[in-house]
């Protein structure tokens, strides 16, 4: 005699979460790819050291505002 299958609710979801852990690592691996690779949009510079770029430039000016007040 066969014993039915049991279907247990919980089973789904644990797939689910392993599902979304791929998509969360393949996002994030396309993101890293993409801040780190020089492009000619941002003048053959990475698009992370332009940021850091940007972002000294406007706290150097942010600092100098701050030190003549």
């Amino acid at each position: 005699m066969r014993h039915p299958t049991i279907h247990r609710p919980g089973n789904g979801r644990r797939a689910q979460r392993g599902q979304a852990m791929i998509e969360y690592l393949v996002i994030v691996g396309v993101v890293a790819v993409v801040l780190f690779t020089p492009s000619p949009i941002t003048n053959n510079i990475a698009p992370a050291d332009f940021l850091a770029r940007a972002v000294r430039s406007f706290f150097r000016g942010y600092s100098f505002l701050i030190s003549v007040f």
